[in-house]
């Protein structure tokens, strides 16, 4: 991952990702559970490069949410998302733009120690 070549001269310069190396980096980031720069600090690659590739490559996963049929009452019903170690209830009729970036949001934080 942190492969670094060398120039004419002699200086190391970093070896670009192809879109399979970013979306593989991407996907370790993601089981892993770490933070974005803890990952970096430990696979010795810059976070701004994980940042490129995963607006590059619009890194999103899509997850399967059951809603009650229509026309039944949701009495108050919530929907539980995991994200991080980090549950999150909100109400089913909450705005889907809101939900998604609480979600963006607890996916980029930073862990508690």
């Amino acid at each position: 991952m942190g492969d670094r070549s060398r120039t004419a001269d002699g200086r190391q310069r970093w070896r670009q990702w192809t879109e399979a190396e970013a979306r593989a980096a991407l996907a370790e980031l993601a089981e892993s559970g770490e933070s974005l720069a803890s990952f970096a600090r430990r696979k010795g690659v810059s976070s701004n490069r994980l940042v490129y590739w995963r607006r590059r490559v619009g890194e999103s996963s899509f997850v399967e949410v059951r809603l009650p049929a229509a026309g039944s009452p949701s009495d108050g019903a919530h929907i539980e998302i995991v994200v991080g170690g980090v549950a999150v209830r909100v109400r089913e009729e909450m705005d889907v733009g809101r939900v998604a970036a609480l979600v963006r949001a607890l996916a980029g934080r930073e862990p508690a120690c």
